[in-house]
Formats: C-alpha cells, structure tokens, sequence
C-alpha cells in the first residue's frame, strides 16, 4: 500500500482528505505544519507528499525546499486557495504540481495517480553509464 504524507493546518480539510485518500486505499500520515511534515519525512517511507501551500511556520514553499534536500526524488504535490499569490509558480520551480482549493476529490486522485505513476517510470528506468565510459562506474 502507497504511503502519502499530508500537511495541512486546517483540521476540517485534513480529515477530509486523509478520509478520502485511505478510502482510496493510501496510508496517509497527517500532519498539521510543514514542520511536522519534515520531520516525519525525515523517518522516510513515503511515497508522495501532499502539501497545503499556505501554512503557518515554513509555509508551502519551504517545506518543499528543505523535502528536496532529504527527500529528492519523492514526488510532491501542493494545494492552494491563494491561486493569486505566486504559489502555483514557486512550486513548479521545483518541479511540484499546485492545484487549486477546493478541489475535486476524483481530480486530486488522478494527479496522485499521475505522480506516483511516474515517479516508478523513473525509479525503473536503468542507470547510464557514467561519464568513465562504464557502466559499472570504472575506466575500462
């Protein structure tokens, strides 16, 4: 089972989703500050980050950042209210998807489908040979 952490300061909002997203078969981990969210991403074991962009402490944004430090390759997506405030184009500077509150629970679940999706298209894909001309990392 696919394992998602959620971070959202509003308690309604992350009932709800976590309701919805173990309905659809995830194991969610709810947590209410993007502090609380790097601190269990730091225990690992996720398989996507779902993150609300406008939160008290480190807000979307810097959440994001430091996950990328830990976390690099675990796909992240953002949810926003304030579409206005430049969030959607922050995080795609760091290759997150933002979608905009309130959303469709069906719309959500496809662009987790989408993410987790190509994020094992990309752990699947084959190492290249390095720039020593092997592939094993050794001049040959």
């Amino acid at each position: 089972m696919q394992k998602i952490l959620l971070a959202d300061d509003e308690r309604d909002v992350r009932t709800l989703l976590q309701g919805e997203l173990e309905s659809a078969g995830y194991r969610v981990t709810a947590v209410a500050s993007g502090a609380d969210a790097v601190i269990a991403a730091a225990d690992g074991g996720y398989d996507l980050y779902l993150l609300d962009m406008m939160m008290p402490g480190l807000n979307g944004v810097q959440t994001i950042q430091v996950l990328r430090k830990i976390t690099p390759r675990v796909p992240i997506l953002g949810l926003t209210g304030y579409t206005g405030q430049g969030y959607m184009a922050q995080a795609s500077a760091y290759n997150v998807t933002c979608l905009a509150k309130p959303i469709d629970i069906n719309d959500l679940l496809g662009e987790i489908k989408l993410k987790l999706a190509n994020a094992a298209r990309v752990a699947a894909t084959p190492a290249t040979p390095t720039a020593t001309g092997s592939r094993f990392g050794r001049a040959g």
